[in-house]
């Protein structure tokens, strides 16, 4: 036994006592990553992501070497703080010569061990999280201010940035994770600078992948393609830089990659630290191969080997660069610099997950998260905070309070949702000004409460007033949310408005749709009068499944001279009828991700299908109704993202109608030709608005968009697209409606190809498109008659 105490004794003397070192530039004095040590005795190792390592017993000299840097040597004194100069060098151009490249078949290896060595590949894991992140300026330009100058906004300058940052975010977490793909986590507390908002809390989740195995690697919500996906040998040009013996029978192997010339995809370049045990990641630094936009992201990740088992990230460190954002114009590169860490402890694989822990909400922040006490922060912090850090929440907290930072926020956030706060009452955007065919230009205004009166229930108003049409809208409406955690609603609305002849029908329309309905409003050109009174119950009966229940009671009145002859003779040709009717709607987003921010349920949206079913029977002998209806609408929707290519999306849609069908019950061919020759994604482009209806139709729209082509150019960014849509419908008794129109019961075929972006300015691309209508319904027998050009629009605000 004492044998035994003592060698827990000596283990705990050298551990206390073991001498830190950490390696910083000496002029920025950032500390610098995964630089190689070479010991007096022992083997070489690699300093950790905080250029870090612990003095190997005995030993008191080593040298350090990292590229760029010259060679450094120093003698161990105790816990210190090295600093390596940077020294010029070019990189030569990369020759290969004929002959295997030993790095492309390390690179084979690893490729081949990935979804062995993926951390969610074949065992639960539970583990704790701490993350930090800073925004300063960029150090190397405070260094250029030099100790003699008279400038004083210099020297206030230096001043204010050697005490403090200008923002500081902390957070910690614990994520769960169960095969083969249940996962949450958990953010048990978030300390902002200067703002409370929950929003922030996710912040350490978004910069980054949470590991380099996946085929695409995202950084700031940007996909890369990973050079250990399959195939990216094609892609990627691989060297091997260096060879080290980390442990007996170990080898790390230090690999540059970057993509090869000519290939045109979105890739990364940097190293990788290929480990011989499993052929795993050890470590990597990358970031993107070309730089787009305004801020330039640098990432590196630390792998650990838990319980000798699995290599598990261990450190996730992100930069971002704003050469665009100076925060002075005296001195040079006084750009603004983001810099974070997240640091991950307590690693338990084979963990006991039982199945309720999880469900749809992906990242969920605990209600007190904001309110966790000192205690919680020093036991979870990995380093202590320093005067500067502490200074920044001093001095930021008490600014926000000064300036209302919080309350700006909030302002900022209603108007990005279309609303202009006003206190207590905020104004819809989306209602000043809109736009139909059939009623011209729209001029309104709709007022209702805001968060800061309540966030469970909301009151609000409109009217509106159409220039073609003449006629005056409004609408009230009211909302008080019943269960906060399932979302439960209750909602009434009551309006004198005027609604699309053959409309979907759906509540919920599909989320791709909704990117173009602007676009198709505008040609909408046949509408009914629509007096409706309406009380609904909506909400999540399962974590991804939405459901609203309604039962409303409307007076829809014909325009421009519509009339339709009924089933029943009592009720002859009549301007205008009431229907009593129920529905039931239902949104099944399959593997949805969600984010639960306090109050506020953010979808982080899936890449399998989505799907909604509404179906609505009529209630004839409530009050005057009479119509005996069924009408059943669904859609299926997905975009499909193919790897190195592009993208494909495809919206299914679909309604059937049993009984009395006059125009409004039945389903538009939803068609954008005529004059505005503006392309809408998601319809028949060279069928003209509102003159194919059927009471039994579907239709099936796609689009491939290829990558956009690499110009260097800001003002061209060609981005080409393939459409494909087809459609087909029942043949309708045209002798019960007094207009003409066309039935879809010889199907409408179309393809087309776009060219996008082809002129960019201030984030909006301006394209054309051709579109060539092929198949059924009503083709001329000129070819050039069945041919619509049209202009695309696509508006980036990133």
């Amino acid at each position: 036994m004492k044998y035994i105490l003592l060698s827990l004794f000596t283990l705990l003397l050298t551990h206390t006592f073991a001498q830190q070192i950490q390696i910083q530039e000496d002029i920025s004095h950032a500390p610098i990553p995964f630089v190689k040590v070479y010991p007096k005795t022992g083997k070489p190792f690699l300093s950790d992501l905080d250029g870090r390592f612990e003095n190997p017993p005995g030993n008191t000299h080593v040298t350090l070497k990292m590229t760029s840097f010259r060679d450094t040597t120093i003698e161990i004194t105790g816990d210190m703080i090295v600093f390596m100069k940077e020294q010029a060098s070019e990189i030569d151009e990369v020759v290969i010569l004929p002959g295997v490249n030993p790095a492309e078949r390390i690179m084979e290896l690893a490729i081949e061990n990935r979804k062995k060595n993926h951390p969610k590949s074949d065992v639960a894991f539970k583990y704790d999280s701490y993350s930090k992140f800073i925004f300063t300026i960029n150090q190397d330009a405070l260094a250029q201010i030099s100790d003699t100058t008279a400038d004083t906004n210099l020297i206030d300058l230096r001043k204010f940035f050697d005490q403090q940052h200008i923002f500081l975010l902390e957070s910690t977490s614990t994520k769960y994770f169960k095969p083969p793909f249940k996962e949450k986590e958990v953010i048990s507390a978030y300390r902002v600078s200067g703002f409370s908002d929950p929003m922030f809390s996710t912040f350490a989740n978004e910069l980054q992948s949470f590991n380099f195995y996946d085929n695409q690697f995202d950084i700031l919500g940007r996909s890369y393609l990973n050079p250990l996906a399959l195939g990216s040998i094609r892609r990627y040009l691989f060297i091997l830089e260096d060879t080290t013996i980390t442990a007996p029978g170990d080898t790390t192997y230090t690999i540059r990659f970057q993509p090869r010339r000519d290939k045109n995809f979105e890739g990364m370049k940097g190293t990788l630290y290929i480990n011989t045990r499993g052929y795993a990641v050890e470590k990597v630094n990358a970031e993107p191969a070309e730089s787009k936009g305004g801020v330039h992201p640098h990432i590196i990740q630390e792998y650990t080997l838990v319980d000798g088992k699995k290599w598990f990230p261990y450190k996730l460190s992100t930069e971002l660069v704003a050469p665009g954002l100076l925060l002075s114009s005296k001195i040079k590169d006084a750009y603004l610099v983001g810099k974070g860490n997240t640091y991950i402890d307590h690693v338990v694989l084979d963990a006991d997950l039982k199945d309720e822990r999880f469900n749809a909400v992906f990242v969920e922040t605990a209600r007190d998260a904001n309110a966790k006490d000192s205690t919680h922060w020093e036991a979870k912090r990995k380093y202590d905070l320093d005067n500067k850090d502490l200074r920044t929440y001093e001095f930021v907290d008490s600014l926000s309070e000064k300036e209302n930072l919080d309350g700006k926020l909030k302002t900022l956030q209603s108007l990005l949702q279309g609303k202009i706060p006003l206190g207590y009452l905020q104004a819809d955007i989306l209602r000043l000004v809109n736009f139909r065919d059939y009623e011209g230009f729209r001029l309104g205004i709709g007022l209702e409460t805001s968060d800061k009166l309540s966030t469970r229930f909301r009151v609000g108003g409109y009217f509106a007033y159409g220039f073609k049409d003449k006629m005056w809208k409004y609408g009230g409406y009211g909302r008080v949310t019943l269960i906060p955690k399932y979302f439960l609603d209750f909602e009434a609305r009551y309006q004198e408005d005027i609604v699309e002849r053959g409309g979907t029908g759906l509540t919920s329309e599909p989320v791709i749709t909704q990117l173009n309905s602007f676009y198709r409003n505008i040609y909408i050109r046949q509408m009914d009068k629509q007096r409706i009174g309406e009380i609904a119950f909506s909400g999540y009966i399962f974590p991804r499944m939405k459901f609203r229940l309604s039962g409303s009671y409307q007076r829809i009145g014909f325009t421009e001279g519509y009339r339709y002859q009924w089933s029943k003779p009592e009720m002859g040709s009549i301007d205008q009828y009431d229907i009593a009717e129920s529905s039931l709607e239902l949104t099944w987003a399959i593997r949805d991700k969600v984010m639960s921010l306090g109050t506020k349920r953010v979808s982080l949206g899936s890449k399998w299908p989505i799907l909604t079913l509404k179906a609505t029977k009529s209630l004839p002998g409530v009050t005057a109704a009479k119509i005996d209806y069924t009408r059943v609408t669904g859609a299926v929707q997905q975009i499909v993202p193919i790897r190195a290519v592009g993208k494909l999306t495809y919206v299914l849609m679909g309604t059937v109608v049993d009984g009395d069908a006059p125009l409004l019950l039945q389903q538009v061919g939803q068609g954008t030709g005529g004059m505005w020759k503006l392309s809408a994604a998601n319809s028949f482009e060279t069928m003209i608005a509102s003159t194919y209806y059927s009471s039994r139709m579907t239709a099936l729209f796609t689009r491939f968009d290829f990558k956009a082509v690499k110009t260097n150019k800001r003002w061209t960014k060609p981005q080409f697209a393939i459409h494909h849509a087809v459609g087909y419908g029942s043949k309708e008794d045209a002798s019960r409606h007094s207009i003409t129109f066309n039935s879809l019961d010889k199907g409408y075929a179309e393809t087309g190809l776009l060219a996008n972006s082809l002129l960019v300015f201030n984030g909006i691309g301006f394209g054309i498109g051709g579109f060539y209508h092929y198949a059924g319904g009503v083709i001329s027998p000129k070819v050039e008659d069945n041919i619509t050009a049209k202009f695309s629009l696509n508006i980036s605000l990133f």
